[in-house]
């Protein structure tokens, strides 16, 4: 999958916030970030807590464009997972993983979700970590579980998965009695990553579109 609305391999049921967004800077972002170039010798180096690291500057950057930008957005409703009905996100043995952030809408329209997780493990291009796809199945499970989604058939996921010092997003759904997990290529954040953080923001500000009711 790729972060390009020209692409034919864009996300099927996301597409990205179409209006004028603030850059990362250091104040949208809290303060800068750059990877390991931040860290001292007294820094945690394990995934989970490189990711959460990453997160704070993520998260910031984030509510900072859904605060101060003008223009029609969705009316995306972002919570904490202990403040919904989401449940099983979270696993404290190894292999670790989490949930930071999720976000959807209200009423029986969409379906969609999306989220920002986190791993204990660092995937591959080739490989998706159980810690990523748990996550997805869990989500599209507890939706269409929901009486307000009976007519639904679809329920697609987007995720921006933190691990380390790398990251990538992750657009799941059923398609033909079979899941289709569609992930883009790693970012890497070693010295850090503006451009990235703008990309995942763009989508994750952007639109639900796409058939959920018909297959």
């Amino acid at each position: 999958m790729v972060l390009d609305e020209a692409s034919p391999l864009k996300p099927s049921y996301f597409a990205p916030y179409r209006g004028i967004f603030a850059d990362p800077t250091p104040d949208t972002l809290g303060e800068s970030y750059n990877g390991q170039d931040d860290e001292t010798e007294y820094s945690l180096t394990r995934p989970v807590d490189r990711a959460y690291v990453m997160n704070i500057s993520l998260s910031s950057y984030m509510t900072f464009c859904e605060t101060f930008t003008d223009g029609v957005r969705t009316a995306w409703i972002s919570r904490c997972v202990g403040d919904t009905s989401f449940r099983g996100l979270f696993k404290y043995e190894q292999p670790e993983f989490g949930c930071f952030r999720i976000t959807y809408l209200d009423g029986p329209s969409y379906p969609h979700v999306m989220a920002v997780i986190y791993n204990n493990l660092v995937a591959t291009d080739d490989t998706v970590l159980s810690g990523e796809l748990l996550p997805i199945l869990r989500i599209m499970l507890a939706q269409l579980m929901k009486r307000q989604f009976v007519h639904q058939m679809v329920s697609p996921v987007l995720i921006i998965s933190l691990m380390g010092l790398k990251a990538r997003v992750i657009e799941a759904f059923f398609k033909d009695q079979r899941l289709v997990v569609r992930p883009t290529k790693m970012y890497d954040f070693t010295h850090g990553n503006d451009a990235a953080f703008k990309v995942f923001v763009q989508w994750y500000m952007g639109q639900p579109i796409g058939d959920t009711v018909l297959i």
